[in-house]
């Protein structure tokens, strides 16, 4: 039976491609949420993956350059601004709040959004 750390890690890689696919063309490269490059994308997350009420939220994380997403640690300030276009202010708020949230996720929480995401 895989420990709850390993159902985490499964999750966290097929959610990370489950976004990529999700946000880039037929060739694999997509925009960059908050540059709007064309390149190769990676799930940037808004509130950081530490917070695990938004850990694996849609709305929380989208295809973004490795540039915005490592060296610019997100580059926040667009981020925020791409996401109150897309979701509206509400959203980015629920989201803000959000990451104080205390959430436990259970082996078949974690089951089942490996099977929804994959």
């Amino acid at each position: 039976m895989p420990t709850l750390a390993s159902l985490r890690r499964k999750l966290d890689q097929v959610f990370s491609k489950f976004i990529r696919k999700r946000d880039a063309n037929a060739n694999g490269l997509g925009q960059c949420y908050t540059c709007n490059r064309w390149t190769v994308l990676e799930a940037s997350h808004f509130i950081p993956r530490q917070h695990a009420a938004t850990r694996w939220d849609e709305r929380n994380v989208h295809g973004a350059c490795s540039y915005c997403n490592r060296w610019q640690h997100g580059n926040l300030y667009a981020y925020g601004l791409a996401l109150q276009k897309q979701y509206g202010q509400a959203t980015v708020d629920e989201l803000w709040r959000s990451k104080r949230q205390a959430v436990k996720f259970h082996r078949s929480d974690l089951e089942a959004l490996i099977v929804k995401y994959s």
